[in-house]
């Protein structure tokens, strides 16, 4: 059974809370720039009107908008939860698995949430450059190779994680295996009558 502060607590309902929205708007977002984008090969369409296309553009930018904002909290509530929680992570090695998911792709979500910044104050420009916005889009989606959606499958998994908690041991389980681990690589050395005699003559 886990127990949590106030702190914690709270910080955890923050973060589940905000969760939703920053991993809904990134789902969102995939959906409308998928129409920018021919299905069997990765480029960019060229038949679509330009209405049509500023609105998939003003769509994205209010998506981006929200993935931005819903991401700082995210992200500030996990380090109050990380730091307030206290739970022993030999207990619950699947959190340190969680924790390693998270933070492990924060570069990658700070370095992409700043290509969206720009993608949103040159959309919201008058006249808009749409051959840029689409080069900005594109050099998002494909960032690293494709980091960014890697980083979406661990979010993924860390709700799998979080739900199932694979690897969870008890301080029983773990005093045995400190116990088994002592008994493994410990070392007792026993004197024998001999090294008695050895000892005595020194």
């Amino acid at each position: 059974m886990i127990r949590l502060n106030k702190t914690a607590k709270t910080s955890l309902f923050i973060l589940v809370a905000a969760s939703f929205f920053w991993l809904g708007g990134i789902n969102v977002r995939f959906f409308i720039g998928n129409q920018l984008l021919n299905y069997d090969e990765f480029n960019f369409r060229t038949s679509i009107p330009p209405d049509e296309e500023n609105q998939i553009f003003k769509m994205i930018s209010d998506a981006s908008i929200m993935i931005m904002c819903a991401y700082v909290v995210v992200l500030v509530a996990a380090i109050v939860f990380a730091r307030s929680s206290r739970i022993s992570l030999r207990e619950h090695p699947w959190l340190l698995m969680c924790y390693l998911l998270f933070f492990v792709f924060v570069p990658v979500e700070l370095y992409t949430s700043y290509i969206d910044l720009k993608f949103i104050l040159l959309f919201n420009e008058r006249p808009a450059n749409h051959d840029r916005l689409l080069e900005l889009f594109g050099a998002r989606i494909g960032f690293l190779r494709g980091v960014p959606w890697i980083a979406v499958m661990s979010y993924y998994t860390i709700i799998w994680l979080s739900i199932f908690r694979p690897l969870q041991k008890t301080k029983e389980q773990l005093e045995k295996l400190d116990e088994v681990s002592k008994e493994t690589h410990g070392y007792k050395y026993i004197f024998h009558e001999e090294d008695d005699l050895v000892l005595k003559e020194h």
